[in-house]
């Protein structure tokens, strides 16, 4: 027992010195270390525990490399790092950009039902709009019916009482203008309510003013007689117009 001690520790010092060779992987040490390494398969293969040595030889050579294996599971593990590491920041990336297109989304739908509230308050308020000025014109339409209503009735009245007025002052002037003759220029201007030396503008002016006052709407109230009597006035003033126009031409 204590032989086979010894021998596994003996062949697993020497697989180690002949291991060291082989560590840092420098071809000219790799290369001058395949000679011992050479021998020692020779020795080996000649001993009766030949499987016996062979295994504490290479656990010996193995224990050289106890770093590089270090490294190389460091290695590995920083590749199954960044794998991991680029895995969750796809996964991240994708959970933002669905984050993203989701609030894109309900931001959309936002602003779709925004923009159906205004284009709704919108059509309200146009229709509220056209429905106040609807009613604004119809108020306005009663309003000035009313207003032509009483001005056509007071207008009639005026009416009425200017021509018994007019007939009254009419009836006055006439008496005392009977004696005037209308185709006598000087009676003529004071028929036409004017003195001698005016211009035939003025007259004109006169005589219009006049016979406003003899129009027939304005007559269609008097009685017979007066209506007669403003007739014959009319007819009066007719020829003094005729007489004033043919002196002044």
């Amino acid at each position: 027992m204590t032989s086979l001690l010894f021998g596994a520790a003996g062949f697993t010092l020497v697989g180690y010195l002949i291991g060291k060779l082989f560590v840092r992987f420098n071809p000219a040490l790799m290369l001058i270390g395949l000679f011992p390494l050479y021998g020692m398969w020779i020795g080996i293969s000649e001993l009766d525990n030949k499987y016996f040595a062979t295994v504490f030889f290479v656990i010996g050579m193995i224990l050289n490399f106890n770093r590089p294996l270090t490294y190389a599971r460091s290695r590995i593990s920083d590749v199954v790092g960044t794998i991991r590491l680029r895995k969750l920041s796809n996964d991240f990336a994708s959970n933002i950009e669905a984050q993203k297109q989701q609030a894109e989304r309900d931001l959309y739908e936002q602003k779709r039902q925004v923009e159906q509230e205004l284009k709704r308050q919108k059509k309200e308020a146009e229709q509220d709009l056209q429905r106040q000025r609807r009613e604004a014109e119809e108020a306005i339409k009663r309003e000035a019916e009313n207003l032509r209503k009483e001005r056509e009735h007071y207008e009639r009245e005026q009416s009425n009482n200017q021509n018994k007025t007019n007939s009254e002052q009419s009836s006055s002037t006439q008496s005392n203008k009977q004696h005037l003759n209308p185709l006598v220029f000087a009676d003529a201007c004071e028929i036409l309510g004017l003195g001698q030396g005016k211009t035939l503008k003025e007259y004109k002016a006169a005589y219009l003013k006049l016979m406003k006052l003899y129009h027939s709407d304005k007559l269609a109230g008097l009685s017979d007689e007066l209506r007669k009597q403003e007739e014959e006035r009319a007819k009066a003033l007719n020829v003094a117009w005729g007489t004033v126009k043919k002196k002044l031409k």
